[in-house]
């Protein structure tokens, strides 16, 4: 088994997240065996992997190719998200994450690290960012979990949604919640008793909190666009100055 790498091993070796390795795992950039419920990967293929190609999404675009000032993103993204206690993220029009998840939610959590139910929880993005395309803020995901969102433009170009959640509405009868998550566990072969755990950490907000989260929402990605404007500024600024001092 020297020849093969676990996942953290891999983690370790590409400096990715856990659900990018699944994503690329879905999107056949990384091949994978699975032995019992481990994953294992060629150490070759991920050495490969690492010094001849680029990390790139489902949209062929990397972080830095999209010319978005991530770090920057990721740290207001972070504060929001400590600050109101909801887990938060930024997506791009295709479903898939600009920033990294801040506070994420543990009922999230097991999904995304299931490589069959993460691809589902990425559709569910993509349809979020449709949308709110056509002016909606509040969704529902596969899983059930609602999340409010605000859209962040840059010039006239949509970059993504910022998405806050996932909370519940309502508590909700007691056999139907058993049975949702009887569905849901089998659906993608995750054990009852982790669903549950995770569900009861799930919070659950009335009308009132639902619109101060959408306004918390509103104002975080009005922070993001402010950036990218002083962004393009800048970077407009700096083009000018590079074309008064070309020598014909």
């Amino acid at each position: 088994m020297d020849d093969f790498l676990t996942t953290r091993q891999v983690l370790d070796i590409l400096k990715v997240d856990r659900i990018t390795i699944y994503r690329m795992l879905n999107d056949g950039r990384l091949k994978g065996t699975k032995i019992g419920q481990q994953w294992r990967f060629s150490r070759a293929d991920v050495e490969s992997l690492l010094n001849g190609e680029k990390l790139t999404g489902v949209n062929g675009k990397t972080a830095e190719d999209s010319g978005l000032p991530i770090h920057c993103l990721q740290a207001i993204q972070d504060l929001f998200a400590s600050v109101s206690h909801y887990s938060a993220v930024l997506i791009n029009p295709l479903g898939d994450l600009i920033t990294e998840i801040s506070n994420p939610c543990r009922f999230c959590q097991i999904f995304r690290s299931n490589p069959s139910a993460a691809e589902i929880c990425r559709a569910s993005y993509a349809s979020f960012s449709d949308l709110a395309a056509s002016g909606k803020n509040r969704f529902t995901c596969h899983a059930g979990l609602s999340y409010v969102g605000a859209r962040v433009i840059a010039g006239d170009e949509p970059v993504g949604l910022f998405l806050v959640g996932g909370y519940g509405l309502e508590p909700g009868d007691p056999g139907e919640k058993a049975a949702y998550l009887d569905d849901l566990g089998s659906r993608y072969g995750i054990s009852r008793n982790q669903l549950t755990t995770a569900y009861e950490q799930i919070p659950i907000l009335h009308t009132d909190q639902q619109i101060q989260l959408e306004t918390w929402s509103i104002e975080a990605a009005n922070a993001f666009e402010s950036i990218l404007r002083e962004r393009m500024g800048f970077t407009l600024r700096m083009k000018k100055i590079s074309d008064l001092t070309q020598i014909s």
